[in-house]
């Protein structure tokens, strides 16, 4: 009688600022085993480099999956990039998960997130999106499952736009944040039974208050105490997330909650 468990992986495509962090350390505390060296999730090399598996033609994936399993890792995250969703959605070792936030929300977070970190020292949510960045990019989700993240970003088109369609109905797990069942989710998909204490949210931080009384930024200080969202005015979010809307309106499946 053959007694040995059947390998699986967990794949989390991590979208910044959309509760990534904790799915992550729910993982970690519940037992999930992670690659050797890792950044957050996503598989480092000795040096701590990421290894760029979002760039791995389908033999390069393949030989990362084995390793993973021969390892007996059982959780990896992608943040930084796209792989290749359909070979990852056939190998049935493999289940595809991700957790999406509302994407305005999303991006005022992801301001006050690098505003306070001290990760940019733009003084409004408009001057803040002009960096060239994904993470800043217009329709965010889209660019992810569409694979279009590289930079200089190209202006999306409508065969972009379905293939972010094709893609993301390969996932076996989509999550919506702003719900009271995304433990619940976890627990019930995984066989999760434990809670984790870091959700990595902007505020709260004992160290992010340590660091800004190093760089001196008391008025900065002042404000995160208070907790104060610096978005003022978010009239400039208007239109730019219209692809990423109408592709969360396209998800229909079950497993969306």
């Amino acid at each position: 009688m053959n007694n040995k468990k059947e390998y699986h992986l967990i794949w989390f495509q991590h979208l910044h600022k959309s509760a990534g962090t904790f799915i992550v350390n729910m993982a970690i505390t519940n037992g999930e085993l992670l690659f050797n060296k890792h950044n957050n999730g996503n598989p480092t090399n000795q040096e701590g480099d990421l290894l760029p598996i979002w760039e791995y033609n389908k033999i390069e994936l393949l030989d990362f999956i084995n390793r993973c399993e021969e390892a007996g890792v059982t959780f990896v995250a992608t943040e930084y990039g796209s792989p290749d969703f359909e070979f990852l959605s056939n190998d049935p070792r493999i289940t595809l998960i991700t957790c999406i936030r509302d994407p305005k929300k999303r991006m005022i977070s992801n301001y006050n997130y690098d505003y306070y970190s001290g990760y940019t020292d733009e003084k409004s949510i408009a001057e803040f999106i002009e960096v060239p960045n994904v993470y800043t990019s217009d329709n965010y989700y889209v660019r992810v499952f569409s694979r279009t993240t590289s930079i200089p970003l190209k202006k999306l088109t409508e065969f972009d736009f379905q293939m972010a369609v094709k893609n993301i109905g390969m996932f076996d797990i989509t999550i919506k944040t702003g719900h009271n069942n995304l433990e619940k989710k976890l627990f019930e998909s995984f066989g999760w039974d434990k809670l984790s204490n870091n959700n990595h949210s902007t505020f709260g931080d004992k160290w992010r208050i340590i660091n800004l009384i190093k760089r001196l930024q008391f008025i900065r200080l002042i404000n995160y105490i208070k907790q104060k969202n610096m978005v003022i005015d978010e009239s400039c979010l208007n239109n730019r997330f219209d692809l990423d809307y109408k592709l969360l309106s396209m998800i229909i499946d079950s497993d969306v909650s």
